[in-house]
């Protein structure tokens, strides 16, 4: 069936559905707010060239439209529209055709058959295909389940989902914590105790959009470009997000330099930044000696700022802080230009944004605070896998494959900050090295994924006494009472610099990783009839040597019509990288000798 009699069709009976070069797509639209399902039934037209189907319901007006692209493609866009206040758990658009052999991009960014159900997140890209027909992701895509069915390929398309911002806070804000021996045999796990907020609120005149595209294949062997996370090759990222816990400004320059001593700062050869790597460095403001108000400890932030690594704060001071106090330590920390916020205590601080600090109306709230004075990024206050032993764990796999599995997420009720998620990285030196052994890394390479420790690495002798937490200090003692960093984990962290510097890894600051995340749902490629292929960016951020990949070898590639320099072959899959500046477009192509080869051979568009 042509485009031209489906429409007809569909105005008059208004299914849903629609024709992609003589493949017939089923459409479903699921939206549920405030505990119900929506009920939108959709009514199509002809518009322009383009068809248009509507549907409204009290809260909400949908809009979904499918517009021509290159051959016989087609570029589907959903928009919603809200009408009133609701408070929305799941937007989603379900997308369903017949072919044989669907395959699909999973999390570790290779294309493969799809054998079972594949769920994708932010920071993976939506490519999948199934008989004559390829789908492929835009903006405003949240979240993707990727499912086999008897003779065809299923795909559910979120546009927000509740699984994808597990954000929660504390049931009660304590006024204290338990003490050892007197509140009975109380553990940190036993205060876990949360509410999760399913609803993310939507008001009068918010909109949620989705855009992705279909392409029918013709003959050839698709060479889909899939874009990568990572910069200039990277397979997978490292990142250390440190917690101000105890800081003891020799013990943290150990880490840093290698050794205590103020003549070490700036050196190279050991230590985090003597290594070259990168690190996000929580402090508290105030008050004393570890805090922003120590000029020992301003100095060696300053250091960490100025390497590339990240300063955070952790909360403000210790305690509780009011309204005005945030205030005052955001106004006295902006010199080192934070955006990283990492709650201290939320069982007791009810500030925390995990506390009362992300609720609104209440007397602790301190979001906007956050929000205005350039805190971008905070700490989800919970790590994936609890307190239980170490690993570098990949947050982007943390779940089975079928599950979501989400690293980052908006916070409800304030989109100007994003929350993300860690893996506890607390434990005796030796142990954390076993943990960076060159086994684990080559897993978190194949994966492709993102390892983000929550760490302590700036406890120190002078602030930690006795307990297990003296067996997890990063550094040891010397005979003349200077510190040094563990010689097993300084081991573990030139391990990470070779392969850093081999460009198989990369060691980034949190705000750095999250902010590309987050740039990368604005990247979208459009396939061209000549073969070649348009990669987009639709955001304000650019990005810094983008890797994409395809699965193929011996070719010649080139972006805006110059050879490509910046290239690897590894497994039978090529990777280049480029930078692709924010509203920027790169088009890549490819030659096998003088001949063109089609990353997509398109089909042709229909005769009119």
């Amino acid at each position: 069936m042509t485009l031209l009699p489906l429409l007809l069709a569909l105005t008059a009976a208004a299914p849903a559905a629609f024709d992609v070069a003589g493949v017939p797509v089923s459409l479903a639209l699921e939206l549920k707010a405030g505990g119900r399902a929506l009920a939108l039934p959709l009514a199509w037209r002809s518009e322009a060239g383009d068809l248009v189907a509507t549907g409204a319901a009290p809260e909400v007006e949908a809009e979904v439209r499918l517009t021509p692209v290159e051959g016989a493609g087609r570029l589907l866009e959903v928009r919603l529209r809200w009408r009133r206040a609701a408070g929305l758990e799941r937007a989603a658009v379900t997308l369903g055709w017949s072919g044989e052999g669907a395959w699909a991009v999973g999390r570790d960014l290779d294309p493969l058959p799809l054998l079972a159900a594949v769920r994708t997140g932010r920071g993976t890209p939506l490519l999948a295909g199934a008989g004559g027909l390829v789908l492929t992701g835009g903006p405003g895509l949240v979240a993707a389940r990727l499912a086999p069915v008897p003779g065809g390929l299923e795909a559910r398309l979120y546009l927000d989902d509740a699984a994808e911002r597990p954000f929660a806070t504390y049931l009660a804000c304590l006024e204290r914590l338990p003490v050892p021996g007197q509140d009975g045999r109380i553990g940190w796990g036993a205060l876990e105790r949360k509410r999760a907020w399913v609803e993310a609120p939507r008001g009068p005149g918010d909109e949620d959009r989705l855009e992705v595209a279909l392409w029918p294949v013709g003959r050839g062997q698709p060479l889909p470009l899939v874009v990568e996370r990572w910069p200039r090759g990277a397979r997978a990222a490292v990142v250390f997000t440190d917690h101000a816990d105890r800081t003891d400004p020799a013990a943290l320059r150990a880490v840093l330099f290698g050794h205590s001593d103020p003549r070490a700062e700036g050196s190279r050869g050991a230590g985090l930044l003597g290594r070259g790597l990168a690190i996000t460095r929580s402090f508290f403001v105030w008050p004393g000696p570890g805090t922003l108000s120590d000029p020992e400890t301003w100095r060696l932030a300053s250091w960490i700022a100025g390497a590339g690594s990240e300063v955070a704060l952790h909360s403000i001071s210790d305690g509780r802080d009011d309204p005005e106090a945030i205030r005052a330590g955001l106004e006295a920390a902006a010199p080192l230009r934070p955006s990283t916020w990492i709650d201290h205590e939320p069982y007791v601080n009810c500030e925390a944004l995990s506390a009362q600090g992300a609720v609104a109306l209440s007397p602790w709230e301190s979001r906007g605070l956050l929000a205005e004075g350039g805190i971008r990024w905070a700490w989800a206050a919970g790590d994936v896998a609890g307190f239980r032993a170490v690993e570098a764990r990949d947050l982007l796999g943390a779940a089975p494959p079928g599950e979501p599995s989400p690293a980052i997420y908006p916070l409800p009720g304030e989109p100007r900050i994003w929350v993300f998620e860690s893996a506890f990285f607390y434990a005796p030196p030796a142990e954390l090295a076993q943990a960076l052994s060159d086994q684990a890394l080559d897993r978190l390479e194949r994966s492709r994924g993102l390892f983000v420790g929550h760490t302590y690495l700036g406890a120190g002798p002078a602030t930690t006494h006795g307990g297990s937490a003296v067996a997890r200090l990063p550094v040891t003692r010397q005979a003349d009472g200077t510190l040094v960093i563990d010689a097993t984990l300084d081991e573990a962290l030139a391990r990470l610099a070779t392969r850093v510097a081999g460009g198989s890894l990369a060691s980034l600051p949190w705000s750095e990783a999250g902010d590309r995340l987050r740039a990368l749902g604005d990247v979208s490629v459009r396939y061209l009839a000549d073969g070649g292929a348009e990669v987009i960016n639709a955001g304000d951020v650019g990005l810094s040597g983008l890797t994409v990949s395809l699965p193929a070898v011996g070719l010649r590639l080139w972006v805006d019509g110059a050879p490509v320099r910046d290239r690897q072959e590894v497994a039978g899959r090529s990777r280049i990288w480029f930078d692709l500046p924010a509203h920027g477009r790169r088009v890549v192509r490819a030659t096998r000798g003088l001949t063109p080869v089609p990353l997509l051979p398109l089909a042709a568009a229909p005769s009119p």
